[in-house]
């Protein structure tokens, strides 16, 4: 889900220097529930407020599933296929995501376009098995781009009801290489990330309809990097290793440039941004994978926040694992810890200023 135009200036700030007066952001968390679940992912929202991922079944199967805001609803998947996910939700609920199963042949993969309006009934995007595609992003004029698997190599690739499947390639770096899109906007601009086999990835961008996947911005190539997300401007967001010392650290691609995001790690080793919303407001993730240490963090008018410490109440989240997208009214969704082992998913929304609140929500 992809948003408006938003004039988006980072290289002069730095940690703490939000404009004068301006409150920190608070949020009410809830859980996104399914009951019997074994873990819940939650992938993408969009403006109103429906959001989409998968939920692991008392069975043990991942099955996708549409949070209308009030409720739960398993989406349909085809007969044959014992598992589906979904991925991202355009402004018009489209969604779309893959049913899988294992067989004795390998996995048998549906790329499949679900509506929120018709959540029991798909469409099957692309050649099914000739083509076994993973979508990752739909924008609002239906284009899909995602990853395409052939003979076990990854091409990125882009769809539309109007053109059918596009094979996008991989860029021009040597005969190994593979490539997979992230995000589109709706002015057809895409990014995602290429890597050569068992090798880091760099991240990428391209046109919908134009040849062609070219690195994002200056250095991607040489060491470490990733496209997550972009907006309606062209600003995109993902991860580099811009010190090149081994630890990725969340940046904003923008203008050919990657700029680091302040504050963002929140005291830990590596991170990632994923969304970006009309505000310019940024989510996404740190982690210390030594110490197993994992915060959501939320960038909002020149500081980073721990998006939990922001919160009315931590909803049965010992600790936040991941803020996976925003919209525009800055609703946030994301993954975090339920219990010792499982994973749960939450909303995060917005709730009025208050003075008292500045510091977070603790005590």
């Amino acid at each position: 889900m992809h948003l408006r135009p938003v004039l988006f200036i980072l290289a002069a700030l730095s940690a703490g220097s939000a404009t004068a007066g301006t409150p920190a952001p608070h949020y009410h968390l809830a859980p996104i529930t399914i009951p019997g679940a074994n873990g819940v992912y939650v992938a993408d929202i969009n403006e109103a407020g429906q959001a989409v991922g998968y939920y692991v079944d008392a069975d043990f199967a991942n099955q996708a599933f549409l949070f209308d805001g009030q409720q739960v609803i398993t989406l349909a998947r085809p007969a044959g296929r014992d598992e589906a996910m979904a991925t991202a939700i355009n402004d018009l609920g489209q969604i779309v995501g893959y049913a899988t199963t294992i067989t004795d042949d390998g996995a048998q993969t549906t790329a499949l376009l679900w509506d929120a309006a018709q959540p029991d009934s798909y469409v099957v995007i692309g050649d099914d098995q000739a083509n076994k595609l993973d979508p990752a992003d739909i924008n609002n004029a239906g284009v899909v781009v995602g990853l395409a698997s052939q003979d076990g190599a990854f091409r990125a690739f882009s769809w539309s009801a109007a053109g059918g499947l596009v094979d996008d390639g991989v860029p021009p770096n040597g005969p190994d290489t593979q490539a997979y899109w992230s995000a589109i906007n709706d002015a057809g601009t895409i990014v995602g990330g290429w890597n050569a086999i068992f090798a880091a990835s760099h991240a990428t961008t391209g046109t919908f309809g134009m040849p062609g996947i070219l690195p994002i911005a200056a250095g991607v190539d040489d060491v470490a990097s990733m496209a997550h997300g972009i907006d309606e401007g062209g600003t995109a967001v993902g991860e580099m290793d811009i010190a090149s010392d081994g630890h990725a650290v969340p940046v904003v691609f923008e203008g050919g440039i990657a700029t680091e995001i302040p504050g963002a790690l929140l005291g830990l080793s590596t991170g990632a941004a994923y969304g970006i919303n009309a505000a310019g407001t940024i989510v996404g993730r740190a982690q210390d994978f030594a110490t197993l240490s994992f915060k959501a963090f939320v960038y909002a008018d020149g500081v980073a926040y721990d998006l939990l410490a922001q919160c009315d109440d931590d909803a049965g989240f010992p600790y936040l694992l991941k803020a996976a997208a925003i919209n525009d009214h800055g609703v946030i969704v994301g993954v975090g810890r339920v219990g010792d082992f499982e994973v749960g998913s939450f909303i995060a929304t917005p709730i009025g200023d208050d003075s008292i609140f500045d510091d977070g929500f603790d005590g």
